[in-house]
């Protein structure tokens, strides 16, 4: 064997010894190797990061997780119809009515993020103390006043995620972009349904907690109709005799009135003289803790939502002091006289 041939042997041999253990590796360790790659959203490269296939996953669960249970259905005897109030005194939140997204079509993950990143601080209106901070932390306010599940919540929060990516210069992969275009519009139409049914969600959240929580011994009554201060009154309208309360908890002899206002808050001058009305058409020796969002009102909206009212009348901020719902029920009703004067049955609205 001349020496070229010696040569030529051995340069091949390296090469090749690494061929046949690569192959070897891929056969013996597919499954592992396999799962990895699925398991990589992000690929680094000389120009910077890319959004891989994990990216349509994420916008497809967006999608699904908000085409589930975003509204809120009215229900006889307790919703406003749009021919008018139940009630002369209404109390419930009612289902607002928006107007449509502009048409137009989502053609960047980034801008997807950004409009979507809007929607979720208005459902979050009014803001929590302290106002709004990083998307994650408004989904967690969203979650803790019922209006977004942890599905939900999960979801945009990776979508959030990856939107940041791009906005960072993570190059976007073709097929990611197609799911922009093709979902990116219809998740905001999701989102946008929601803020017309956040305060009805809010409200049946705060319901559903204390019903959970419950002591025992303790009754509760929703949707309680209450006698107004001038039932009886041969002056006063027959169609005007009950106000209606959210909830009416009973302990012993003693009763408090539970009121969810998704929309009272400091300067809403129409919301907080619809309260104040609305407290005036109760007993006026009756507690009531009125549960709402955001900060609370200043002194001298408290002092004239309260006036004339001989019963002691808290404000929880559900932000806050979630946790002491329980314990300002029982505050209350240490404080409450004798129940007199309520009917022992709902009245039917």
């Amino acid at each position: 064997m001349n020496e070229s041939v010696v040569l030529l042997v051995g340069d091949l041999a390296w090469p090749v010894t690494v061929l046949v253990i690569s192959v070897i590796v891929l056969i013996t360790q597919r499954e592992a190797v396999s799962g990895l790659i699925g398991r990589i959203s992000k690929i680094p490269t000389p120009l910077g990061e890319v959004i891989a296939e994990k990216g349509v996953a994420v916008i497809s669960s967006a999608v699904e997780s908000l085409s589930r249970d975003v509204t809120v259905p009215p229900e006889p005897g307790k919703r406003p119809s749009d021919n008018g109030a139940i009630e002369p005194v209404q109390n419930r939140e009612p289902i607002g009515e928006l107007e449509p997204l502009p048409e137009g079509e989502i053609t960047s993950l980034v801008l997807l993020g950004v409009q979507a990143t809007s929607l979720v601080e208005e459902l979050a209106y009014p803001p929590p103390p302290g106002g709004f901070g990083p998307p994650s932390a408004t989904l967690s306010v969203l979650r803790r006043r019922g209006v977004l599940d942890g599905d939900q919540a999960s979801a945009l929060e990776e979508l959030f995620q990856v939107a940041s990516e791009a906005s960072r210069g993570a190059a976007v992969t073709r097929d990611v972009g197609q799911a922009v275009r093709n979902s990116g519009r219809p998740i905001l139409i999701q989102l946008d349904k929601l803020r017309s049914v956040a305060g009805p969600k809010f409200e049946d959240h705060v319901l559903d907690t204390l019903r959970r929580k419950l002591p025992g011994g303790w009754s509760l009554d929703t949707d309680r109709g209450i006698p107004r201060v001038g039932a009886g009154d041969p002056d006063e309208p027959a169609e005007s005799l009950h106000a209606r309360v959210d909830a009416l908890v009973t302990a012993r002899d003693r009763s408090v009135v539970v009121e969810v206002r998704a929309k009272l808050r400091p300067g809403a001058d129409g919301q907080i003289e619809t309260v104040r009305e609305w407290l005036a058409a109760l007993p006026p020796e009756l507690p009531v803790l009125l549960v709402m969002l955001g900060d609370r009102l200043t002194d001298r909206e408290l002092r004239w939502i309260c006036s004339d009212r001989e019963g002691p009348v808290e404000f929880l901020l559900w932000d806050r002091d979630a946790d002491e719902l329980i314990m300002t029920l029982r505050e209350l009703l240490d404080q409450a006289d004798v129940r007199t004067g309520l009917p022992a049955q709902r009245i039917a609205g």
